[in-house]
Formats: C-alpha cells, structure tokens, sequence
C-alpha cells in the first residue's frame, strides 16, 4: 500500500502549525490545531519535526511500501527529499501514545515502523 495526503491539506506541513492551516481543505478547527501544536510539541522534545514525523507515520504499518508527498515548487520537493529521509526516534510513538495523541492502540505490535524512517 502507499500512503499520500500525509499532511492533511497543510495541518501537519510546518513544524509549529498555525490557526487558518487547512485539515481536509477546509480551515482546521481549533481544536485539531492545538492537538498538531501538541504533537509538534513531542517531536521537538525527541529532535524531530511534526512534518518529518507525519512522513514518518505511515512506515509503522506493515503494509506500507511508500509515501508519496504532493508538491508544487522545486523548493518543496527539496524540503520533502529531505524531511522523508529523516530519522524519527521510535520513542516519539510511544510518548505520542502515552499522552493520548495518538489512538493506544496505534502501531502495536509493529515494530515502530521502517527501519530507515523511524530509528
């Protein structure tokens, strides 16, 4: 399988998400807005960011062979290149988890995903 749209409209693109981002291309209500803050919040404290981490995500599922990002401009292709061959921590997930960031029962049992993508 190939995972695409990973940033949901702009939500989880920038490393501190803002209100008037987009989350199923309409504005992201707020409260989808403070959950991405959070989250970004994690990365940071494990040397990552929200974008890199969302790239990363769908690695975790066993049955994921790519992520494919959509992209306008030279320099967003650049800036993707490089957030996908970003390591991410595998304790990220299990923080994320922990503050109920993400669903508990969320890659159990997988591994943490890509050996390439989430060290």
């Amino acid at each position: 399988m190939v995972a695409v749209g990973v940033f949901n409209s702009g939500l989880l693109s920038r490393d501190r998400p803002a209100e008037g981002m987009k989350y199923d291309y309409r504005d992201a209500p707020p409260a989808l807005v403070d959950r991405a803050r959070a989250i970004a919040e994690v990365c940071e404290a494990h040397g990552t960011t929200l974008p890199a981490a969302a790239i990363a995500f769908p690695y975790t599922h066993p049955s994921i062979i790519n992520v494919t990002l959509g992209m306008r401009t030279a320099e967003q292709v650049g800036r993707n290149v490089q957030l996908h061959d970003q390591r991410v921590p595998h304790g990220l997930w299990d923080d994320l988890r922990a503050q109920g960031l993400i669903r508990s029962d969320v890659l159990a049992g997988h591994g943490g995903g890509r050996d390439a993508r989430c060290l």
